[in-house]
């Protein structure tokens, strides 16, 4: 049986179960304050952006502000995936700046599971790392061409770490039903996010970083950021706030923040996993165009995520309960679809989450050092590993450092912006509709939808 509405939490599994010694609040801003590197966020990409500006220029004084605290937005609401294989990014790449360029950013991307799983060995961040790769599973004809065209181009490009499974090899890996095709690629890591952030928050701080958490930014301009508890002066002003960008006066249409659901099992035993046939942590997504995302957490819970981007007129970032009941209710019937042995798992927990996405579809890290303004964001659902290589780009930009990561595509890309409302809202709802009718399509007669060629060439 589910569990009863009342029974499930709204919070983040990962906040609501952050260990208590990582959640500690910081004052807010106690007024005017100078400093050298303010950062605007406290989420991944401030974070890292601030720990790597403390290797680079060890002298400098850094500021990290947020809104809220640590870790309150798509850092703590996200589904745990520490992941670069971004299959719909790297086929943009391709198509808009060459096979080259789309190596150069995924070889880049690869390395920084090794980055960042160094960090957290040499900081002493427990967070559950796991890095038993992914399986991506075809359970209909369609899903199964959408497959194979993926391995084609990435074998075109060179890649050929990912491996194409019968059903039989898929069930040796994961028990997942109806699979007719699953690819595997050794590139992930199954992680509690909180905690990584919480965890670099305090590796930042022992290195001299400040941060002040309750500070809302309402004003960002070249040498200044005011905010509601105090004027601050900096030689470099970055804002990494992705999808929460929105909220700064002029910057409602730079960065889209799409709404992701999520929900989460009570731990279940290890008899059960055994049932379902899942013996390590890999974890699993289907390829549907709204897809279901899968992983077993470190304590021994089921979570989902996916099957729906939500939107609020007005690049909102916070979710409403609206749609998200009809969500909810898909990753419910994709747990039981793909696991019908944990079809009665209780819910423990669901809960939304905002991840920030460019018009092109493609992240971005800008610095001007004439103005001294900086951003970083765009990762489209990718940003507990491309936050990584975004911080340590933004870090070098800043201290006027030449590295492999400043040559990437998206050092100085600036994306046109979103169209004005109500036309922005009107737009993605219409994508997510279509998305959503496509799949609805291919499960129920097994052939292609009609409109799944302009739904694949529209970014969701």
């Amino acid at each position: 049986m589910t569990a009863s509405p009342d029974r499930r939490r709204p919070a983040s599994l990962w906040l609501d179960t952050l260990p208590a010694p990582l959640r500690e609040r910081r004052p807010a801003l106690s007024g005017d304050v100078r400093t050298d590197v303010v950062v605007v966020g406290a989420g991944f990409t401030g974070l890292w952006t601030a720990y790597y500006l403390t290797e680079l220029m060890p002298q400098a004084s850094v500021l990290v502000i947020d809104a809220e605290r640590v870790a309150y937005g798509a850092s703590g609401r996200n589904g745990g995936w520490c992941t670069t294989e971004m299959p719909a990014l790297l086929a943009n790449l391709v198509q808009r700046y060459g096979p080259m360029d789309a190596m150069r950013f995924y070889r880049a991307g690869r390395r920084t599971l090794d980055e960042i799983e160094r960090i957290l060995a040499a900081e002493d961040i427990d967070c559950g790392w796991r890095r038993d790769g992914s399986l991506y599973v075809a359970r209909t004809q369609p899903q199964v061409a959408r497959l194979r065209n993926w391995q084609d181009m990435r074998l075109k490009l060179g890649i050929t770490d990912m491996a194409l499974l019968s059903p039989a090899e898929t069930a040796d890996r994961v028990g997942v039903a109806g699979a007719l095709l699953s690819g595997f690629t050794p590139h992930c890591a199954a992680v509690q996010p909180a905690v990584i952030a919480a965890g670099l928050a305090r590796a930042v701080e022992r290195r001299g970083v400040t941060i002040v958490e309750g500070t809302r930014a309402v004003g960002l301009r070249p040498g200044v950021v005011v905010t509601d508890r105090g004027t601050i002066r900096a030689r470099s002003v970055l804002c990494t706030t992705e999808a929460y960008t929105g909220g700064l006066p002029g910057h409602a249409r730079r960065v889209l923040p799409v709404i992701s659901r999520i929900m989460a099992t009570e731990p279940l035993p290890e008899w059960r996993w055994r049932e379902a046939g899942w013996r390590d942590r890999v974890t699993v997504a289907d390829s549907r165009y709204q897809f279901a995302y899968f992983q077993r957490t470190a304590d021994g819970r089921l979570l989902v995520g996916g099957r729906g981007a939500g939107y609020r007129a007005g690049s909102r970032p916070d979710a409403t309960a609206r749609s998200g009941a009809r969500v909810f209710a898909r990753l419910r019937e994709s747990l039981a679809e793909s696991f019908p042995a944990l079809a009665d798992a209780q819910v423990s927990h669901q809960w939304s989450g905002a991840y920030g996405m460019h018009r092109d579809g493609e992240p971005a890290v800008v610095y001007d050092r004439d103005s001294g303004l900086g951003h970083a964001g765009g990762y489209g659902g990718e940003g507990i590993a491309l936050s990584n290589l975004a911080g340590r780009t933004l870090a070098a930009l800043v201290a006027g450092v030449n590295r492999p990561e400043t040559r990437l595509f998206w050092t100085g890309h600036r994306p046109r912006r979103w169209e004005p409302e109500p036309l922005r809202a009107v737009g993605v709802r219409t994508v997510s509709a279509l998305a959503t009718a496509a799949d609805r399509y291919e499960d129920r007669l097994r052939r292609t939808a009609p409109l799944a060629a302009a739904v694949m060439r529209t970014v969701l």
